[in-house]
């Protein structure tokens, strides 16, 4: 493939990629309105949540399908589906009928990042790949940045359908830059698919990440999460017992006894876990407890992401040279500094100090998540390479999700616990009105809530929200220092080429 092409195949890449990576954020700003104009409130996180759950459960089956159907025939499908979910949200009449369109809007998100992320695998070679990831990685970040202004730019000025329906051009030129300029793949023979694995494992990831939705509200003692819990186990049993047994298993298991694929996503796993959780508790600490307001709070997330995007060039970089390893202790190293500072946070922290902390846990990420794709890419040939990068992108999207649903069961029974030994001590003194808000910890998991709060209690609230928050940092901590002994024992040594398959 001549270089001009192989530029515009990458052009269309990155814009797909940025599309996919600004849906999840420029939602955000436009939320409130769309409550305004829908009403439905109280589906308002299903929003957010039923786009999640139908994406991360299609990133392995896209990258099966892209080693069986061809990368071409499936991105191009991919991109159609997200951009027809997109218009279709745009015309959403009731708050339902938006978050059924969402759940059409992940199906299709879910395929765009690991299939580009592949593609690009199979267009440059080993030397250039890793530099280019690191590209790619700095467009996630600018979408990450720029989301939230473009949809309150387009809520204010024109209207909040056209958060979605801006998706519409340029998708279709994207399917039509692919469709023109990406080779085919050469005709074999009639692949054949594992139907029944398919679904079996479809069924368990959804049921596992709906647990992590609902355990929140319902609590871990109520008879469905545990349903749930047991069913998406019972699924999963069976589909590794079927996958042993197949001759063209639907997510190939021999690849996990590949050394650097099995150590890249076990420790993806348990990073996403520890501080992909913590950074969703960051902005209720700064707004909840520094007392800043919400738009500070949002911006707190920005030097992560600009660390990100810094490091991942760094670390395409460096891996050539000295192999996996250094980039991958280096970034868990990064990591485990910043979720140790984040513990050290209370009311009195400079909100500086958390814009420092968040920037060298973005470095940590960049370093090490960007070596970990190009590790599983480069340890396996192109016909397994989509499954490959699936596996690496669904272990931590799975990490994050567990993480949540972990540091917030943590977050909310010290909260629960503190706040209920002060009604305890001051119910002569409270209003029937006041404890029932304190329950049901309104304006604490809220912080905008606070100042509903009689003012006496408002400090005293806050302090009990620093706390908890202190023991969800210092899970997350935990869990993030346990990814560093896991990466130190199982992380191969070795250059990357040693590592890497013959192409």
């Amino acid at each position: 493939m001549n270089r001009t092409r192989r530029h515009i195949i990458t052009a269309a890449l990155m814009a797909a990629m940025f599309l996919a990576a600004v849906e999840v954020t420029i939602v955000n700003a436009a939320m409130p309105t769309v409550v305004g104009a829908l009403g439905g409130i109280s589906l308002y996180s299903w929003v957010f949540s039923a786009f999640m759950l139908s994406n991360t459960i299609t990133v392995p089956v896209y990258g099966k399908l892209a080693d069986l159907y061809g990368r071409k025939q499936v991105f191009i499908s991919a991109v159609l589906l997200f951009v027809g979910g997109s218009a279709l949200c745009g015309l959403a009449q009731s708050m339902e009928q938006l978050v059924f369109f969402r759940v059409i809007q992940g199906l299709g998100a879910g395929g765009v990042l690991p299939v580009a992320m592949t593609i690009v695998g199979d267009i440059f070679p080993f030397e250039t790949r890793a530099k280019v990831q690191g590209w790619f990685s700095s467009v996630w970040g600018l979408a990450a940045i720029i989301g939230p202004f473009i949809g309150g730019w387009t809520v204010e000025h024109l209207s909040w359908r056209w958060i979605f329906w801006f998706n519409l051009p340029l998708g279709l030129i994207i399917v039509g830059v692919i469709h023109v300029f990406l080779p085919r793949k050469k005709e074999g023979e009639d692949p054949t698919v594992d139907y029944t694995g398919a679904v079996l494992f479809t069924l368990s990831v959804f049921g596992f990440l709906l647990c992590t939705q609902l355990v929140s509200r319902l609590g871990w003692t109520h008879p469905a999460i545990w349903g749930l819990l047991g069913g998406a186990a019972a699924l999963l049993i069976g589909f590794f017992r079927r996958e042993k047994k197949v001759e063209d298993p639907f997510i190939p298991l021999h690849l996990f006894r590949n050394r650097v694929i099995a150590s890249s996503n076990i420790t993806a796993f348990l990073t996403g876990m520890g501080m992909f959780g913590a950074i969703s508790f960051v902005p209720l600490y700064v707004q909840g407890v520094l007392g800043k307001s919400p738009t500070l709070s949002g911006l707190a997330i920005t030097p992560q992401v600009l660390g990100w995007s810094t490091a991942s060039v760094i670390a395409g970089r460096w891996l050539l040279r000295n192999g996996y390893r250094q980039p991958i202790l280096t970034g868990m190293v990064l990591i485990s500094l910043s979720a140790g500072g984040f513990t050290w946070m209370d009311a009195e922290t400079p909100y500086l100090w958390v814009l420092i902390g968040m920037f060298v846990l973005g470095l940590g990420l960049g370093l090490s998540m960007t070596a970990y794709i190009i590790a599983v890419q480069n340890a396996v040939s192109e016909r397994q390479r989509g499954a490959a990068t699936s596996s690496q992108m669904f272990a931590r999207a799975m990490g994050g999700a567990f993480g949540v649903t972990i540091l917030g069961a943590v977050m909310s029974s010290q909260l629960k616990s503190r706040i209920g030994a002060y009604i305890a001590q001051h119910q002569a003194e409270l209003s029937g009105k006041t404890i029932r808000q304190l329950e049901q910890a309104q304006g604490v998991t809220q912080p905008e809530g606070l100042s509903t709060l009689p003012p006496g209690i408002v400090d005293e609230i806050s302090r009990y929200l620093s706390q908890a928050l202190d023991a969800t940092f210092v899970t997350a901590a935990s869990i993030s220092l346990a990814a560093l002994v896991v990466a130190f024992f199982l992380i191969p040594k070795g250059s990357a080429r040693s590592l890497s398959v013959e192409e």
